[in-house]
């Protein structure tokens, strides 16, 4: 079939669900699927970003697409367009990443995209919205693979084995995550200047990743000066070492916002250099995650080029029903790294 054509209303409005970290195979809890059929519901969105680690078993192709299907039924079933990104664990089942991909691709209304093959990654692509008074782009939505961990760059790069990138004296947290890399950076930027001469105009837009940008740091760590808000329950797996797509973003000036995945008890999200920042937390129920916590991020996009976010946790909506162990919260509260 053909892919869907995004398109602001006629009062201008555009609203994104992002969900993320499944970690699902073919024995994935069937809570995950009730979940993202009650974030549906409730926030009706116009398309529908899923934000890495989708898979966490060895399964095959066929199973990959079997259960990916059933899983994102709820959104097909509704014809809502729908992406992804890659996340790390995606590259530990027992297809390729591009196999992956492309199970993802033949689902009815997935408008994810390989990207361009001289890249880096897998699911590099930029989806426009397009205006509500003509067929002109009025915002954008990148999609980047953040890769999987600093450690690969030594064979990726030809380095010796044994170099070390996690050093004592650290600037994240000790974190082995990768990041997007330069030819992907310089692909977005070249992009989006082609596009700009294209329309006559910046398009504004937002990017999905997996793994936080390092600078997403600035928010955890200066709340008040970043107007921070949600919960931090573990330190953040961003990357040790600095992409540069940040400030790309800052010099091209048309990224509104950073969105990740990645961060199952982290849903924070604040502004630095007048860019927001957060993670949605997660939705699956086959890893780590507080029930508590669990749930989707809602973006709203106006065409004049704002943006707002806010997370949606299944627990407002489906009570005792979106937690994994109903007794689990008898015993006493979560532990809390820090609320804001």
């Amino acid at each position: 079939m053909d892919k869907p054509v995004l398109r602001f209303s006629e009062n201008g409005k555009f609203r994104v669900l992002m969900i993320s970290d499944f970690h699902a195979g073919k024995s994935y809890n069937p809570k995950l699927k009730k979940g993202i059929e009650a974030l549906l519901e409730e926030t009706k969105p116009d398309f529908v970003m899923v934000g890495g680690d989708q898979v966490l078993e060895k399964d095959n192709y066929e199973d990959v697409k079997a259960y990916m299907a059933d899983i994102m039924e709820p959104v097909i079933s509704r014809k809502i367009p729908w992406g992804t990104v890659f996340g790390n664990h995606d590259r530990e089942v027992g297809i390729d990443i591009a196999l992956e991909e492309k199970a993802y691709e033949e689902l009815p209304y997935c408008m994810s995209e390989s990207g361009p093959e001289e890249l880096h990654g897998i699911g590099n692509y930029c989806l426009s919205i397009l205006s509500s008074k003509d067929n002109k782009p009025a915002f954008n939505l990148w999609a980047m693979d953040s890769n999987r961990y600093i450690e690969d760059y030594a064979e990726m790069f030809g380095m010796d084995k044994n170099t070390r990138f996690r050093l004592p004296d650290h600037f994240n947290y000790g974190s082995n995550g990768a990041a997007p890399l330069f030819d992907q950076i310089q692909w977005y930027f070249n992009k989006s200047l082609k596009m700009e001469k294209q329309v006559g105009r910046k398009i504004p837009g937002i990017m999905f990743m997996h793994i936080p940008l390092q600078e997403y740091l600035e928010v955890l760590r200066n709340p008040e000066e970043c107007g921070a808000r949600g919960d931090m329950r573990e330190t953040c797996g961003a990357t040790e070492i600095n992409s540069g797509l940040f400030l790309a973003g800052l010099q091209r000036g048309d990224i509104k916002g950073y969105f990740f995945g990645h961060e199952h008890l982290i849903d924070i999200q604040g502004e630095y250099c007048g860019v927001t920042l957060a993670c949605d937390a997660a939705v699956g129920y086959n890893m780590s995650a507080h029930d508590d916590l669990r749930g989707g991020r809602v973006i709203d996009i106006d065409e004049d080029g704002t943006i707002s976010t806010r997370m949606v946790k299944l627990m407002d909506l489906l009570g005792k029903d979106a937690m994994r162990d109903p007794s689990y919260m008898e015993g006493g509260c979560y532990y809390f790294i820090r609320k804001l």
